[in-house]
Order: structure tokens, then C-alpha cells, then sequence
């Protein structure tokens, strides 16, 4: 099952307990080379009334995983909410997480699939209440997940209905992919509460956006080369510095005029070292470096080298 359903049990029962939930989780993980904190929802993202709560770093499901919990009391679109909660998943690879959110969205589009996912958050979430109170956990009476709607090909959001002994709890839970990250938005409304569509659309819109501009790639630092511009020695490319966590870089090699203008790819130059030949004789060298993610794509060329003698 995916990994993310287990998550959003974690979230259900992080939201509710405070503190308390989350020891279900591994606390104090290191930072990942991805920041996941670009990804979660932020209080800009909500009408009025958002503010952090608190923002930790734990891993769930073996995967490093944010949690930003905010305040009650936030508004979105007409929806007064108790509990939003934003978790960031960070994947191996964009393969893994694409197949574990094609898995959610197999899940989410069966009876049985969506039945024991009702059954899961449920008991998550009243054992939360549970927890955070200090007391036995309430009867969950009955568990209703709603049809998904999706949003594009990346996004799906869930109505959750939990019936308990001391009320009726609306949720929705909001899934997007991008890349290598996996992102969940929980939100609650107060007791016999309902979350809006509109507000859960926006919950996921925000998701979304941010997912798009954390892969968007730009060059911040541009490619460099280093090492003795003469015949038969070896030259080194550093990459520069990117944004927008490429997960794949190339490079290629390029002979230019004195200027360092009018250059010419040498062809089966494409690794981050170069040997000087004797072709390169009267020439200066230029490397570009290529960086990419299953989003956006990126490109940047270094300064010219010094001519070659």
C-alpha cells in the first residue's frame, strides 16, 4: 500500500495529539538535500487567521517527511477549520513517486480501496483525540470516504467522514505528486463542521503551485571550468549552483574563438573532465551545463577558458 495512506494515518493522528503524535514518527531526522519546507502549504496560502503551530523534520514510511501543523482557526474559502496540517514527502527518485501516487489513486477509485482507507484514518484520527486528551479513544461509529475529484493528472483530493460517539468530524485530505515529492493537505472543520469543496480545491491548488515553482530550474551560480589550458591536461567542469533540485545534470564541450563567441560542440565531450588536444590549438573552451528534473529543464555556460596554445 502506499506509503503516503500511511503518512496521512500519522498526520491524522499527529493533527489531533499536538505532540503526543508525534512520537509515531521518527523525530529529529536530518535535513534531506531537498528542502521540503518550499512545498508545504504556508499561512500566505490560506484567507486569514493561518499561523505555524510547529514544523518538524521526522521520517515516515522510511521516507524523510516534513509536518507543519498550523493553529486553529485558519479560514479557506468560507471554511472555518480546526485542524490543517501539510506534510512533505521526499521520494528516491520521481519513478517511486509517481507509482506510489498512481497506487493512492487505484485506491481512491474502488469501493474497497477507499472503505479501507475510511477505516484507517478514522481509527488514526480517534485514537489522536485520544492521545491529545488524555483519555479512551472515542467509538468510531461509522467511516465515509466520498468520491476522489481530480485535479490534472498529479493531484486528488478526498472527503472523509468520521461518525463518532461524541460527534461527526469533516475532512478533507489533499494528495499532489511532482518530481520526487509528495505532498498531503489535511483539513478539519470543528465538530459537525464541513470542509467547502472550494476550500479543499484551494488546499490542492496551493500544493500544486508550490510543487511547480520548488522543481521550476533556474541557474543561481554559473558553471566553472578549472585545471592548466594547455595540450594533454586535463580540465574539470563544476556544475555551478541551481535551484529547483535538479536530480540529473550533463555537460558538454565546446571550442570558441578568441572572444569566446562562435562556439562549436566537440563531439564525445559530454562528461565534467576534458583533455586539451591538439585541435583545441587556437581556440578558447566553454563547458554548458545541463540540469534537469521531471519538471523543467535548465541550462547555463561558463566563462571562456584561455586560448589554447
Amino acid at each position: 500500500m502506499f506509503k503516503g495512506i500511511v503518512v496521512a494515518v500519522v498526520i491524522s493522528f499527529a493533527a489531533v495529539a499536538g505532540s503526543a503524535g508525534a512520537a509515531t514518527v521518527r523525530a529529529g531526522a536530518a535535513e534531506p538535500p531537498v528542502s521540503l519546507s518550499a512545498f508545504a502549504l504556508v499561512p500566505a496560502d490560506f484567507d486569514s487567521g493561518a499561523s505555524v503551530a510547529s514544523n518538524r523534520m521526522t521520517t515516515a514510511g522510511g521516507l524523510p517527511t516534513l509536518i507543519r501543523v498550523f493553529r486553529p482557526g485558519a479560514h479557506l474559502r468560507g471554511s472555518t477549520l480546526d485542524v490543517a496540517v501539510s506534510v512533505v514527502m521526499l521520494e528516491p527518485d520521481a519513478p517511486s513517486a509517481a507509482a506510489d501516487f498512481a497506487s493512492l489513486g487505484v485506491a481512491a477509485h474502488s469501493a474497497a480501496g477507499r472503505e479501507a482507507l475510511a477505516k484507517a484514518w478514522g481509527l488514526a484520527f480517534v485514537k489522536g483525540m485520544a492521545s491529545g486528551a488524555g483519555k479512551k479513544a472515542p467509538t468510531v461509529k461509522k467511516t465515509i470516504v466520498g468520491a476522489p475529484v481530480a485535479s490534472g493528472s498529479s493531484a486528488i483530493r478526498l472527503p472523509v467522514t468520521v461518525v463518532t460517539n461524541i460527534g461527526t468530524v469533516h475532512m478533507s485530505l489533499g494528495f499532489v505528486q511532482g518530481d520526487r515529492i509528495v505532498t498531503i493537505d489535511l483539513l478539519i472543520g470543528p465538530f459537525g463542521a464541513s470542509v467547502s469543496s472550494s476550500a479543499a480545491t484551494s488546499a490542492v491548488s496551493a500544493l500544486q503551485h508550490h510543487v511547480q515553482a520548488g522543481f521550476t530550474i533556474a541557474n543561481a551560480a554559473a558553471p566553472s571550468i578549472a585545471g592548466t589550458v594547455a595540450q594533454g591536461q586535463t580540465l574539470t567542469a563544476a556544475a555551478g549552483t541551481w535551484t529547483g533540485s535538479p536530480s540529473a545534470l550533463a555537460y558538454s564541450w565546446s571550442r570558441c574563438d578568441a572572444t569566446g563567441a562562435n562556439c562549436t560542440s566537440i563531439a564525445g565531450a559530454s562528461g565534467s573532465t576534458y583533455v586539451v588536444g591538439s585541435a583545441d590549438a587556437g581556440f578558447t573552451l566553454q563547458v554548458t551545463v545541463s540540469a534537469a528534473n521531471s519538471i523543467s529543464t535548465g541550462q547555463a555556460a561558463s566563462a571562456a577558458t584561455a586560448l589554447v596554445a
